[in-house]
């Protein structure tokens, strides 16, 4: 049993109505099939110490590489019955989809349609409380946006208007949480307009050295630029989780599995 790490932050925003003050949010990632004790006990135990308003899951809870998917199920099954779940797909639910376990992964897409999580899929959703709400969007990146090392010619910078061009209109005046799987096209969100982006995709760096963070990145990359916590620009924040799992990489050293805490503040005048 690996221990599981809570990382908290609190987000301090003028556009938080008072409503949402003290919402706790709880972003889950990279599980990549991982269990921890049977049926993810010690990974619900986690979550419910936190016992969050909601849940929000940024992709790669499969492992495109392996036909099981049981654990994600399991696990989502079992959120749902207490929290109000949102996940969007990574880079491994568009592998599964794309390659030999295509036939299975659609028998898991009807399945999970019998469980209560909503899955976003460049779709937006209003989260209310009362009066008030906050505005939810799920990022769907392409595969191939994920680029590996030796796809050297492979140009994997999205197109500017990308986010314009696929997810509902945006409205600056109410505070606005973007999915993203990859922490990578941070400016995009940034200037896309989101106050807050939820990601994951690089499991901190998988080998984190002391002073200098991680050292790999899922698209071979070392010391990426977004491995792990919190990147402030102009008035967005992103928050990247090391997440739970890996995939290809299994040793973590110096990177124990996380899920994330988030308080959200509504800043009074």
């Amino acid at each position: 049993m690996s221990r599981i790490e809570i990382a908290s932050y609190v987000l301090e925003n003028e556009k938080i109505p008072k409503e949402f003050d003290n919402y706790t949010i709880v972003q889950i990632s990279d599980l990549h099939n991982k269990l921890f004790g049977k049926e993810n006990i010690y990974l619900l135990d986690k979550i419910n110490e936190v016992n969050p308003d909601v849940i929000f899951i940024t992709g790669d809870i499969i492992d495109g590489e392996n036909k099981n998917f049981q654990v994600a199920l399991d696990l989502l099954r079992n959120l749902t019955k207490k929290y109000k779940v949102y996940y969007i797909d990574g880079n491994h639910e568009q592998k599964a989809l794309l390659k030999k376990y295509k036939d299975l992964y659609k028998i898991y897409f009807e399945e999970l349609r019998n469980i209560e999580a909503i899955h976003l899929d460049n779709e937006k959703i209003k989260i209310k409380r009362g009066n008030s709400h906050i505005n939810l969007y799920g990022l769907t990146i392409p595969f191939k946006y994920y680029k590996y090392l030796f796809d050297k010619d492979k140009n994997t910078d999205l197109d500017e208007d990308f986010l314009e061009k696929n997810l509902p209109k945006i409205n600056n005046k109410e505070y606005n949480i973007l999915l993203a799987h990859t922490p990578l096209y941070f400016d995009e969100y940034e200037k896309w307009g989101a106050d807050l982006i939820l990601a994951g995709h690089v499991h901190g760096g998988v080998i984190r050295l002391p002073y200098v963070g991680g050292l790999l990145s899922p698209n071979r990359h070392f010391f990426p630029k977004y491995d792990l916590g919190k990147y402030d620009k102009n008035d967005s924040s992103m928050i990247v989780t090391k997440g739970l799992g890996g995939s290809k990489v299994l040793v973590r050293i110096n990177c124990k599995p996380e899920i994330v805490k988030i308080t959200l503040r509504s800043k009074h005048h």
